[in-house]
């Protein structure tokens, strides 16, 4: 028996890969470097790279799972992407800890049930992580957390 085909995740999933596509495309122009010494086209040709590899997994999950019937659910679309434009609003102005705190509580609230725990711990996991990396390691001037 044939599985029901799921036309709106195929199609998003081929809209991933187009961009993917697009992304290695543009970036192809640029000199790619090496490992030990990047070029401008390497980061643009690995993103691509890597959103045309989601897009197969996309693919790839989507035969194994059962058809559904109600795709459209505004609440995570929107809570992920009030955490995406509050983390870019609040970055400069309050600091990179209180911004990581804002996106993670904001997509935190995407999906029911709430887990508060698990939110907490991820949202100092990630701000460590983010000081540590972005602050630290890279050297990216943002203060970690502005008065």
């Amino acid at each position: 028996m044939a599985r029901p085909f799921n036309g709106l995740q195929i199609g998003a999933a081929a809209l991933l890969a187009l961009l993917g596509l697009f992304i290695i495309w543009q970036g192809s122009d640029y000199s790619m470097g090496s490992l030990r010494r990047m070029g401008p086209g390497f980061f643009p040709v690995m993103m691509g790279s890597v959103l045309l590899l989601f897009s197969l997994l996309v693919v790839w999950e989507v035969r194994r799972e059962e058809k559904q019937e109600n795709l459209w659910v505004p609440r995570p679309i929107l809570m992920i992407c009030a955490g995406f434009i509050a983390f870019a609003a609040l970055l400069e102005s309050v600091g990179l800890v209180p911004a990581t705190l804002a996106l993670v509580i904001l997509v935190s609230l995407a999906e029911k049930p709430v887990r508060p725990v698990a939110t907490v711990a991820t949202a100092a996991g990630l701000c460590v992580l983010g000081v540590l990396v972005f602050l630290y390691g890279f050297g990216i001037p943002v203060a970690a957390i502005q008065w």
